[in-house]
């Protein structure tokens, strides 16, 4: 049986500064490495050296000394990617579903298993639905196609999600090819001068998928 737990936001007020004061002690703590605005539990100097440093999650302090934000902060590149590769593992799934070949597929593939919206690598079986690929290549080809041919715009912003255990959940995405500590501390600034609240650009990001620039352009028509 699942351990339920308490939404943060529905502890009592004392519990949530509790909680906070120790975010607040780690922050200060690691200030020598994070600059003393946020935490982030990677490795700094390994997530620097990579070069393709485009996610992080993160926690910070708000202006209410009972509350911090639990923060995934990505670059609209990533973002995109997830949007796609959401839709393409929608668009199999329902595919096989129609074939009568869901089951057959995920059972011939443990221990792989699927983490969120991702698919994991799958065997080398081909499918008369998917045109004779297999489903690896299915996937790849309808992603190329349809971030070529239908990309769905994505928007630098920040929203928040209800439901966390730890602070209040907050998701930011930035227009960056990769991340760095003076860009996540300005994202972290521009968040908490606009109040705290949901925002979304009204530009769609220029973002790049599989080393191809794709530029979304502003929709007038709504």
């Amino acid at each position: 049986m699942n351990r339920k737990y308490t939404p943060f936001i529905s502890l009592s007020r004392r519990k949530r500064r509790a909680k906070t004061l120790k975010i607040k002690t780690l922050i200060n703590r690691e200030r020598e490495i994070w600059g003393g605005l946020f935490y982030d539990e990677c490795d700094h100097a390994t997530a620097v050296a990579s070069g393709n440093w485009c996610w992080s999650d993160i926690v910070f302090l708000g202006h209410d000394p009972a509350a911090f934000w639990n923060a995934e902060i990505i670059t609209a590149n990533v973002a995109f990617a997830d949007t796609v590769e959401e839709a393409v593992l929608n668009e199999a799934m329902l595919l096989l579903e129609a074939a009568g070949k869901q089951n057959a597929v995920l059972s011939d593939n443990s221990p792989d298993n699927i983490i969120g919206h991702i698919l994991l690598r799958r065997s080398e079986k081909t499918y008369s639905i998917f045109n004779g690929l297999t489903f690896n290549d299915f996937t790849d080809k309808r992603a190329l196609e349809i971030a070529r041919d239908a990309p769905p715009a994505v928007y630098r912003g920040y929203r928040i999600l209800p439901g966390f255990a730890s602070g209040i959940g907050l998701k930011m995405v930035v227009e960056a090819d990769v991340l760095n500590q003076t860009l996540i501390e300005a994202t972290i600034q521009d968040f908490l001068a606009r109040g705290e609240h949901n925002w979304v650009s009204d530009m769609p990001s220029p973002v790049r998928y599989a080393g191809q620039d794709i530029c979304n352009q502003l929709d007038t028509k709504s």
